[in-house]
């Protein structure tokens, strides 16, 4: 095909997807249409889902320098700048337990609409008492419906298997059921003015257990990390903003009192251990000094001179380093035993036990602590078994082992220390041996006296700065942003929709694409012209009358239908040129596609163009000229070819002038072996001397061979394809039924074209040029537009050809 000049886009590669919309638009447009609003519907019943938020700084600097002093030696800060353990702990099922312990979460609050059902913080007209309910485990989970009955009473409605449950209890009395233990109050508002209102309300509530609500938060909770900054964000989500604000703020005071929880036990744990030492020195003391004021009582005390006094005083100096070498020798025994006992936890040692000169000791036991809290940590999310936690477990006990060691060997280097300071001390006593025995007794009681208050005074001293740090305690975190709501997050309705919509739509397609692909059918002869090389002899529009009055060629002559056999005359004049007889077969593919319809207009519109017409009606199964007519069935071609009647007999005149008719006859058992008969060929030849034309209605191919037999007696076979059952298969099995058996000088015709598209294709200008000029389609001009050609059909005024007027003469 040659190109236009100037066109971009051939309009017939078009015509494909506009068959495409027009065929499927309803299905196109119906499925997005119910889509829309299944899906209204959906998320008009859907709860919404609120957050809120809620920002936690993990290290202020709001804390004290002394704090840090003490507590720094004890790697509690390395732990707080650790934010993805942070964000560990803050998610963690303890955390999570402890804050909604401290909330009345475990019951949900319903309203029951006619078309949703929303979740609120509580009910007003009603309060469920938090002190007095218990539930059983069958109805844990379940939608129980409360109902108020009058201004004294509610019902419970219930439902456990199968069996539904009902129960009427008083207001304000404690219920005792096998299912539950319950006591609900009603509130002021609900009084006789507002009665029938709240009557007409439905609540309902549902029980969760501690764990199931534990789970449920953890699974809302989301914490982010601020870049570059110590700071965490925490969002939650609920059916209820006030719900999840609460959460948030219980939440952040529970972690904020974790994190400061380790401090306070520290503290609490040296001042345990000074106050036991100081009620030890304590009884010391009390001892020395009633033993001085008695001694002194019996004997008379003399000044000793300045030598012995200097000896004295380095005494008392020895005495108190060797006490406080026996305290750090204790303390070393307290830490040990510490160690042992708390080897299955996190715990601090009370600052007293670490100097701060021996590194060693403190380094190893920030490392013991660490370890510690990693692996505490970690069992929030992981098992025993844990290849991790092994490892932490490896390195715990590598370091606790460690640090045994070292205390031991410490001891033994503090036990040398201390006897070395006993020597010096034996030896300065020995130089006081000269004193008299009553003068070296008052002055070893008051030496030990003096190392006593000194030593009570140093933990005196402990105690005052541990005190002052407990009070200085502050959280090493802070809220910067107290929770606040963010408003209905989800669900997104217009996503969901538009979802629904896409989803509904590409089904559609779909649906569509398998419907053009396996099910489309050739609405009309361009569409049928593309597909094969078959010749298209024409088209016959869809025709409304077409059971009550089928001859449209004589009751609606000026129709467009009786326009298009006028068409399709000329074309099978063009096509069987000549002066003898035409024999013409036309049949069908499958049944119900007008091939009788076809055969009697075609024979008819040739009879009104003076031409001597047969139409004889070889469909021995189904036959139906006869009825199409309003003629008898007694005779007719069944008993022609079983040899109980003559052809002549068998003529029957139509109400068409120029058109007689051999219906079939009775239906004979062996319709099919009839028509091998010798005698159709006696029955055909004797007809041609008599008509111009014979017109052969035969039965459908696709069911019964028997048109592909009478074809051998036709001079051309015409199928009639309907547009409600012509498919491109139908048409491929023609072309190879063609093929097969040799069967040239064939067409098809297409039956029933709508009317709108048969407008497009059949045109303005034959009607118009027919009617609207005075033509008149009695001259059988016009336009093939299944032919594509003009065409002369002969006078349907003149008195037929030469064989008819003689024909009509004999």
């Amino acid at each position: 095909m040659a190109e236009r000049p100037g066109n971009l886009i051939d309009p017939d590669d078009l015509r494909p997807i506009f068959k495409f919309i027009g065929k499927n638009w309803i299905i196109l447009v119906l499925f997005p249409a119910v889509a829309f609003f299944a899906a209204y519907i959906y998320t008009h019943r859907l709860p919404e889902i609120y957050a809120a938020k809620t920002e936690i700084l993990l290290k202020s600097s709001e804390t004290y320098d002394y704090q840090n002093q003490i507590y720094s030696n004890l790697g509690y800060y390395s732990l707080m700048q650790d934010v993805t353990n942070q964000k560990r702990v803050l998610a963690s099922y303890d955390i999570i337990s402890d804050a909604l312990s401290r909330l009345n979460y475990e019951i949900e609050y319903f309203l029951v609409g006619r078309l949703k059902t929303s979740q609120v913080h509580q009910f007003d007209a009603i309060h469920i008492d938090e002190e007095y309910r218990k539930f059983d485990a069958t109805l844990i989970g379940r939608a129980i419906t409360l109902t108020i009955v009058d201004i004294d009473h509610y019902q419970l409605t219930f439902t456990i298997g199968d069996k539904e449950y009902q129960r009427v209890h008083p207001f304000g009395e404690l219920v005792e059921d096998v299912f539950y233990l319950l006591k609900v109050d009603k509130s002021d508002i609900l009084n006789l003015e507002s009665l029938a209102m709240h009557k007409e309300r439905v609540f309902q509530f549902r029980v969760l257990t501690h764990d199931q609500l534990v789970q449920r938060y953890k699974s809302r909770l989301a914490i982010d990390n601020v870049d570059y900054t110590s700071i965490l964000t925490l969002n939650c989500q609920d059916q209820v903003d006030r719900r999840a604000k609460m959460f948030l703020d219980t939440l952040s005071k529970v972690y904020i009192d974790y994190t400061i929880r380790s401090q306070v036990e520290v503290n609490e744990n040296t001042q345990i251990y000074i106050d036991k030492q100081l009620s030890e020195l304590e009884l010391i003391l009390d001892s020395l000094e009633r033993q001085m004021e008695l001694f002194k009582e019996q004997h008379h005390i003399l000044d000793l001179d300045q030598e012995r006094q200097e000896y004295f005083d380095s005494m008392v100096e020895l005495d108190g380093d060797r006490r406080r070498l026996e305290l750090r020798k204790e303390t070393m025994n307290s830490l040990e035993e510490f160690l042992y006992n708390s080897a299955e936890q996190a715990s601090l040692p009370p600052s007293l036990y670490i100097f701060s000169e021996d590194k060693i000791l403190m380094d190893q036991v920030n490392k013991l602590f660490n370890l510690k809290i990693q692996r505490s940590e970690m069992r929030m999310d992981f098992t025993e078994e844990n290849l991790e936690i092994r490892r932490l477990d490896s390195l715990v006990s590598t370091v606790t082992h460690g640090i045994f060691k070292y205390c031991r060997d410490t001891k033994a280097a503090l036990d040398q220390t201390i006897g070395d300071v006993g020597g010096q001390i034996n030896k300065l006593e020995r130089k006081l041996q000269d004193i008299p025995k009553s003068q070296r007794d008052i002055l070893s009681i008051n030496r030990k006296l003096k190392v006593n208050e000194g030593l009570y005074i140093f933990l005196l001293e402990k105690k005052a700065n541990t005190v002052i740090a407990r009070a200085a305690i502050i959280p090493q975190t802070s809220i910067i942003e107290s929770a606040r709501s963010l408003g209905v997050v989800g669900p997104n309705k217009s996503s969901t929709i538009y979802t629904w919509i896409g989803i509904a739509f590409a089904i559609a397609l779909v649906i569509a694409f398998i419907r053009f692909l396996f099910f489309d059918r050739i609405e009309n002869t361009h569409e049928l012209k593309k597909i094969t090389s078959i010749p298209v002899i024409g088209g016959v529009p869809h025709y409304d009358d077409i059971m009550t009055d089928p001859i449209a060629i004589n009751s609606k002559p000026r129709s467009n239908v009786s326009e298009a056999f006028r068409s399709i005359r000329t074309n099978l004049q063009y096509m069987l040129p000549g002066d003898e007889t035409k024999t013409i077969l036309i049949t069908s593919l499958h049944p119900g596609e007008g091939k009788t319809f076809t055969s009697s207009n075609v024979a008819s519109v040739f009879a009104k163009a003076g031409k001597k017409v047969l139409l004889l009606d070889f469909d021995l199964h189904k036959p139906k000229v006869h009825k199409t007519f309003g003629l008898e069935n007694v005779a007719g071609v069944s008993t022609f070819l079983i040899g109980k009647s003559n052809a002549q007999e068998l003529i029957i005149p139509s109400q068409v002038e120029n058109l007689d008719i051999i219906t079939a006859g009775p239906a004979p058992p062996n319709a099919s072996e009839l028509i091998l008969s010798p005698k159709v060929r006696e029955l055909l030849h004797g007809m041609k001397e008599h008509y111009d034309f014979i017109i052969i209605d035969t039965p459908p191919q696709m069911l019964i061979s028997d048109s592909l037999v009478l074809l051998e007696f036709s001079n051309t076979g015409l199928f009639v394809m309907n547009t409600e059952k012509a498919t491109k298969q139908g048409v491929r099995y023609l072309e190879e039924v063609f093929k097969q058996h040799n069967l040239h000088n064939n067409s098809l015709l297409l039956n029933n074209v709508k009317q709108k598209k048969w407008k497009y294709y059949y045109g303005k200008y034959a009607y118009k040029y027919g009617y609207g000029y005075g033509y008149g389609y009695g001259y059988g001009y016009g336009y093939s537009q299944y032919g594509g050609d003009y065409g002369y059909g002969g006078p349907e005024s003149n008195s037929g050809s030469e064989k008819s007027k003689r024909k009509r003469k004999s």
